[in-house]
């Protein structure tokens, strides 16, 4: 009897630990913020909530302010329309702010929607100090920018040899190789797709001192805190 009591407590113990510890249920898990919740004011100043996380958006270095349209240049030397609005929330230094606090040569991000070629902001957010440098922040981004991944337009094709103008200004020679992936819209193509004037990014190695990408993605980089530009860009 002795035995049998001392088990059942043991039961019971067991049992109390594994209630501890097992997953929430989907009922509280109805009550827990969602992916697609609007970030929190650290997260949209810089913040790790949008770590390897991809958003609708855009980002660079303020170039113009006209009224409510702000110009922006892209990583890639492109620019952007950004439209704000009544309902834009501003956030700069980790605090809440307005548009007058914005100037030319801030480094922002933004947050909304594209229509018709301008993006309407649902989110401004001046980035710190440091640009829009990749991962770890800008320094991250110079040190593997031709050597872990490629970022520019087109300037010249010559064979299997690209010649890629950096947004550092730099003009840098990369070769793909058979066993390059090259994808435009999510859609694999072929070499003689690319055309001189085409913005491109992916990652890749360096193989006798030239930058061979293992997936060269065609069109502008989408928006995404935590990394480097992936292989494929709709994941």
């Amino acid at each position: 009897m002795r035995r049998l009591i001392l088990m059942g407590v043991l039961l019971l113990s067991s049992a109390f630990v594994v209630a501890q510890t097992a997953p929430t249920s989907s009922s509280d898990q109805s009550s827990a913020p969602q992916q697609s919740a609007p970030p929190s004011g650290d997260q949209q100043s810089g913040g790790q909530g949008f770590q390897g996380r991809r958003f609708p958006g855009v980002g660079g270095t303020v170039t113009a302010i006209n009224g409510n349209t702000l110009t922006i240049k892209q990583m890639d030397g492109s620019t952007a329309q950004v439209q704000v609005s009544d309902k834009t929330r501003y956030r700069k230094n980790r605090q809440d702010a307005q548009l007058s606090d914005f100037k030319v040569g801030d480094t922002v991000i933004v947050r909304g929607e594209q229509k018709d070629g301008t993006w309407q902001a649902d989110v401004l957010a001046a980035r710190p100090a440091g640009g829009m440098g990749m991962g770890a922040g800008g320094g991250a981004m110079r040190a593997g920018l031709g050597k872990e991944f490629i970022i520019g337009e087109v300037k010249a094709i010559n064979g299997t040899q690209l010649t890629i103008l950096r947004p550092d200004g730099v003009s840098q020679d990369i070769t793909v190789d058979e066993n390059t992936s090259i994808r435009k819209d999510g859609q694999d193509i072929t070499l003689p797709d690319i055309k001189v004037g085409d913005r491109v990014f992916g990652r890749g190695v360096m193989k006798n001192n030239v930058f061979v990408p293992s997936a060269l993605n065609v069109g502008q980089m989408g928006m995404r805190r935590g990394a480097p530009p992936q292989g494929n860009p709709q994941q």
